[in-house]
C-alpha cells in the first residue's frame, strides 16, 4: 500500500476525492518492483487557481519518493479528476522506466562478467598448439 499526504491549497477535497486518489495511487504500486513496494511515499498537493487559466484552473501534483528516488508529476485541467488521471498515467510511465532500470540492472551485471570472462580466459593448449 502507497502511503499517502494529502495537502489542499484553495480547495477543499471531499471523501470521495480522498477514495478516488488513494485508488489511482493504489493502482501504481502493481507497477513497481517488489523489492520497493513497502518504501514509497506520495505527497500531494491539490490547489485551485483561480487567477491562472480557466483550462488550467485545477491543479494537482504527486512526488512519489520510491528508496530514495523522487519522481514528480504536476498537471493542471478543467476539473480536478482529470488531473489526478493524467498525473497517475504520467506516474505510471516514471515508475515503468525506474521498475525497467532495477529489473534490467543485475542481468547486464551478469551479462558484462561473461563477456568480460570470456574474454579474460587464456586460451586452451588446443587453440595455442595449432
Amino acid at each position: 500500500m502507497i502511503k499517502s499526504e494529502l495537502a489542499t491549497r484553495n480547495y477543499q477535497a471531499d471523501e470521495k476525492m480522498h477514495e478516488y486518489l488513494e485508488e489511482k495511487l493504489g493502482a501504481l504500486e502493481k507497477y513497481l518492483p517488489r523489492s520497493m513496494r513497502g518504501n514509497v511515499l506520495a505527497q500531494v498537493m491539490l490547489e485551485e487557481d483561480p487567477n491562472g487559466r480557466e483550462d488550467n484552473r485545477f491543479v494537482c501534483e504527486v512526488v512519489l519518493s520510491v528508496n530514495g528516488k523522487t519522481m514528480v508529476s504536476r498537471e493542471g485541467t478543467v476539473n480536478m479528476y482529470a488531473a489526478i488521471d493524467i498525473v497517475e498515467a504520467k506516474l505510471k510511465a516514471q515508475v515503468g522506466k525506474l521498475k525497467q532500470k532495477s529489473v534490467l540492472e543485475p542481468r547486464r551485471l551478469r551479462m558484462i562478467h561473461r563477456l568480460i570472462g570470456h574474454r579474460d580466459e587464456p586460451e586452451s593448449e588446443e587453440q595455442s598448439a595449432t
